[in-house]
């Protein structure tokens, strides 16, 4: 006889239990029809033609109504690109150019435009596309021919034109005073590379490097980050900040799977105790108390941690997690009940991650460390003003034009 699958009572920590999640709309939430927008382009009427009418007519006879109904459609308009000649003043000394006139649309080098540009950066880090990818889908939609090599082109002098920007980031990286990080893997020219990311409150920062060691932590934060460092438990986090928070979201997947696994054992008892700890310090971290309840409360959950680990635990994975995590990171785990702005999970870290993963899994990664080089600037300056609520596509453009108003030649 077949056994029944039924659906495990257990869930991972991100999720709701089963048989909880609520149906329907969610409270509060937008409805399932648009607003009526306030401006109108266009207005086009629909009538019935002669022939319609008469069918309609033939049919129903004197029953038939006609009435007219509004429907609102969004449209783009037909996409073409335009050209703009640009008579440019030059200075001479007898041969030898010395100056140039600058515009705010008339880009240092090449042939692209501001918004132009900021499509093509889009297509490529977004979506992602490669270069030949990108040339057609501007051939289909713009009519217009640019080779792969013109698109490459574009997208590398970006990455030239920005990295001042990037290495500020870099130094505001430095003051911030919580930051998350996490690693992936990367792939340049089909070798094994890493790619280091690295959070605020509102900046994100990418790095791709053949190591995954200590030393990009010091090359990027410093010999001695004196913030809190949000990380998972990887040995390369380790001694390099003031203060750590261990992500929580890591280890009770952990627990959770292998409780799953062991259904018998007492992996269940840890992951249920590890659980309810996080919940409640969750819920008391929305609260937003002041420091003298936050150090009054971290010593409640600090000795409800110390309890779990003084616990006599039984299966091999349960004292595993318990001597390899619990122990090892002792002072890591409660860290974000005393400082305000450091949450318990590194999870927006790893959603930020996650974005680069279609261009791994999709591209390769990259063929040159240039490439990788390029797209981790024009990344990490793309997330930061996604996280400060502003749109990358027209940003990138702002950053455009005041790039080419800066630009002079000058010998």
């Amino acid at each position: 006889m077949l056994n029944v699958y039924t659906k495990p009572v257990m869930k991972s920590p991100n999720r709701l239990p089963v048989g909880t999640n609520p149906r329907g709309k969610p409270k509060g939430g937008n409805g399932g029809t648009r607003k009526i927008p306030e401006k109108i382009n266009r207005e086009i009427k629909v009538p019935f033609n002669k022939e319609q009418l008469a069918k309609l007519k033939k049919k129903y006879g004197d029953k038939i109504r006609i009435e007219e109904v509004e429907k609102y459609v969004w449209e783009v308009p037909e996409r073409k690109i335009f050209v703009t000649k640009f008579l440019v003043q030059r200075a001479y000394v007898g041969k030898k150019l010395v100056s140039q006139a600058i515009h705010a649309e008339l880009p240092k080098k090449g042939i692209f435009g501001n918004r132009l540009r900021s499509e093509i950066i889009t297509l490529k880090d977004d979506f992602p596309g490669s270069y030949k990818k990108i040339a057609e889908h501007i051939q289909n939609s713009m009519k217009e021919s640019f080779s792969p090599q013109a698109i490459k082109d574009c997208v590398h002098r970006t990455g030239e034109e920005l990295e001042p920007s990037y290495r500020e980031l870099e130094s505001e990286l430095r003051e911030s005073d919580v930051v998350g990080s996490d690693t992936s893997s990367w792939r340049i020219n089909g070798f094994s590379y890493v790619l280091w990311l690295f959070c605020s409150i509102n900046i994100v920062y990418l790095h791709i490097d053949k190591s995954k060691a200590r030393k990009i932590l010091v090359k990027i934060l410093g010999n001695k980050f004196e913030g809190v460092l949000r990380s998972d438990c990887a040995p390369e986090f380790r001694e390099i900040a003031e203060y750590f928070q261990k992500c929580f979201s890591h280890l009770l997947r952990t627990t959770y799977t292998l409780a799953m696994e062991n259904p018998e054992e007492d992996i269940i008892l840890l992951h249920e105790w590890l659980t309810n700890l996080f919940n409640e310090m969750k819920n008391f971290l929305e609260e937003d108390p002041p420091p003298n309840k936050r150090e009054k409360m971290f010593n409640y959950f600090d000795g409800k941690l110390e309890d779990i680990i003084n616990h006599n635990w039984k299966n091999k994975e349960a004292v595993r997690i318990v001597k390899n995590r619990l122990i090892r990171f002792r002072n890591d785990w409660c860290t974000a009940i005393l400082f305000p702005g450091v949450d318990l999970t590194n999870n927006d870290t790893e959603r930020h991650i996650r974005g680069s993963i279609p261009t791994r899994k999709m591209l390769g990664g990259h063929r040159t460390e240039k490439g990788a080089e390029y797209y981790s600037i024009i990344q990490s300056l793309r997330l930061t003003w996604k996280v400060r609520g502003l749109s990358p596509y027209e940003e990138m453009i702002k950053k455009f034009r005041e790039l080419n108003n800066s630009f002079e030649i000058c010998l």
